[in-house]
């Protein structure tokens, strides 16, 4: 979700396209955030629980499909979670996106033609989802199929 401040305190919600146009710059903001973190949040999993022995990095990003932007988050592991891990883990980067990196970041003015742009990696709506790689190349597919008509 992006939001525009066009210098006078009210905000508007950009559109995806904008979003895509804007990918260069959303990623380079985002990776000069994180610089401190080195680009990897693994580092803030506290739970003393199977997760945090396997998890060795999660790294946030942007990427474009379909002329839509996406958050990505690409998390390293030693060797597979279980059922149960991947959905502590869901649950962990959700929180991330929602109030902790994401929130920070969504402070962040990104400067624009048309003003200053926010963007988060969360929202509230039902269109929102935290998914795995292979939960996303299906809904990918599953989003192509229903455009196409089949």
């Amino acid at each position: 979700v992006g939001n525009i401040d066009e210098g006078d305190g009210d905000m508007f919600t950009v559109g995806d396209s904008y979003l895509a146009d804007s990918a260069n710059e959303i990623a380079e903001a985002l990776k000069e955030y994180t610089a401190n973190d080195e680009n990897d949040m693994a580092a803030y999993y506290n739970e003393d629980d199977g997760v945090s022995e396997k998890l060795t990095s999660a790294v946030w990003s942007v990427e474009l499909h379909g002329g839509r932007l996406f958050g990505r988050i690409d998390c390293s592991l030693k060797e597979p979670l279980t059922t149960e891990e991947t959905e502590r883990l869901r649950d962990w980067l959700t929180g991330q996106c929602s109030d902790g990196l994401g929130e920070g970041f969504e402070q962040q003015p990104i400067d624009t033609m048309d003003g200053e742009l926010f963007v988060s990696f969360w929202n509230s709506g039902d269109d929102y989802a935290m998914m795995t790689e292979d939960e996303f190349e299906d809904h990918l597919q599953n989003s192509e199929m229903t455009i196409g008509g089949m």
